[in-house]
């Protein structure tokens, strides 16, 4: 029996992990959804998976980073990659979405009942994404948000 590769020995790992949480999940007569469990890694592609996830409308993801930049583990040793969330294509999609429909709905509206409308929803996202980095994010939505006006 020859060793694997440590990204083959990594899926290996995650696999079984995930036929144990299946049997732990069978003796409660529960069961993973194959439609719904995608088994990824954050930091690697393998095949055409792409690296990362999303969840609740946030992308996790981890990307190699330099020695100076990097994350440490909880003894402060370098780990080489930061795991970075920001809100997910999807998401932001939905929430342009609303806005424009906002937008939309309000063209013989005056200003005041424009911004009254649109402050809600502005500020929904604005507090549901302020913990991770989304400043491309806000970008883009200002940008297509000046195009909508």
């Amino acid at each position: 029996m020859g060793l694997l590769p440590p990204e083959d020995e990594d899926i290996t790992v995650v696999q079984r992990c995930k036929e144990i949480i299946s049997e732990w999940l069978n003796d409660m007569r529960l069961e993973l959804k194959p439609s719904k469990t995608r088994l990824t890694h954050t930091l690697n592609s393998y095949g055409e998976e792409k690296p990362g996830f999303d969840f609740l409308g946030l992308n996790i993801r981890q990307y190699k980073i330099g020695k100076y930049h990097t994350g440490k583990n909880t003894q402060g040793k370098p780990i080489g990659f930061k795991t970075i969330i920001t809100p997910s294509q999807k998401s932001v999609k939905v929430h342009y979405d609303q806005i424009a429909k906002v937008i939309d709905s309000h063209k013989a509206a005056d200003q005041k009942a424009l911004i009254k409308h649109l402050n809600p929803i502005i500020r929904g996202g604005r507090n549901y994404y302020a913990s991770v980095v989304s400043k491309e994010a806000y970008s883009k939505l200002d940008y297509l948000m000046y195009q909508k006006l």
